[in-house]
């Protein structure tokens, strides 16, 4: 099974709904490239939230995702910016960029989407193999805590978003459901997607349903040795600390083996 390949409205509201940057994600990726040098792949990358900062900084930089609709948009992007990447259509579990890499990277929890444990270990494996020796693989991993504690939710329609869209009179809504199967680690969400008009009518909706797994941190670091990766440190919300209760977000890292 593929990743979840992002279309539509989903696609065109993306960067208005997940273009955020709470934790500071977007820096921490573009030091850890600054520090590590040589080239890197930044796989699920979308829009380019993360690669083209990353690309700013002279870093050589290719972008792999699975929606052309996403990439096309990453593509526009660096072209009015004037900075320039490969860019792949490709899934992660299978992917051949035909070169190795220094450094890979996989932010904003874009690995969940691999819902099936035997498709996230052979998208591990791939990774492996697409990296140098000694080659550096960093990811990101939510843990849904609220949703994880709040039974009750579980199938309730939530407004999730409300945004104006810029250079409209327009406003862009986000609602969702969640399921929560917690003896499993799956995450089932469905999100309903709406313009709104200034007289208050829907021009188009559109509900989109997305199916992500999430991970304890040992779990998390006894997958990446089976795919065959060595030195796995895991911090908490990208602090560089030890994932402890509480942090809402992993970030793990972990080193590849000689090829």
């Amino acid at each position: 099974m593929s990743a979840k390949k992002y279309t539509g409205l989903e696609a065109e509201l993306y960067d208005i709904f997940r273009g955020g940057d709470d934790f500071d994600e977007i820096g921490y990726y573009v030091d850890l490239a600054l520090n590590r040098g040589g080239n890197c792949l930044d796989v699920g990358c979308g829009t380019g939230r993360v690669l083209i900062p990353i690309a700013q900084q002279g870093i050589e930089i290719t972008g792999l995702d699975n929606s052309s609709a996403m990439l096309n948009e990453c593509g526009k992007r660096l072209s009015t910016e004037g900075f320039k990447a490969d860019l792949v259509e490709q899934d992660m579990t299978n992917f051949n960029c035909e070169k190795n890499f220094d450094l890979i990277i996989i932010p904003g929890g874009s690995f969940q989407l691999l819902d099936e444990r035997d498709d996230a270990l052979a998208a591990l494996g791939n990774l492996r193999d697409h990296l140098l020796p000694e080659g550096l693989f960093v990811m990101s991993i939510f843990i849904p805590f609220y949703e994880i504690s709040h039974e009750s939710l579980d199938g309730v329609w939530r407004l999730e978003k409300d945004e104006k869209i810029e250079g409209s009179d327009n406003r862009a809504l986000c609602h969702s459901c969640v399921d929560l199967d917690r003896c499993e680690n799956l995450m089932e969400v469905r999100h309903r997607f709406e313009i709104i008009n200034n007289n208050g009518i829907t021009e188009s909706s559109e509900i989109k349903y997305s199916r992500l797994r999430w991970y304890g941190k040992y779990e998390i670091q006894l997958l990446l040795e089976r795919a065959g990766f060595h030195n796995v440190t895991i911090s908490g919300d990208f602090e560089n600390n030890d994932m402890r209760d509480g942090h809402t977000v992993m970030s793990v890292s972990a080193v590849s083996g000689a090829i």
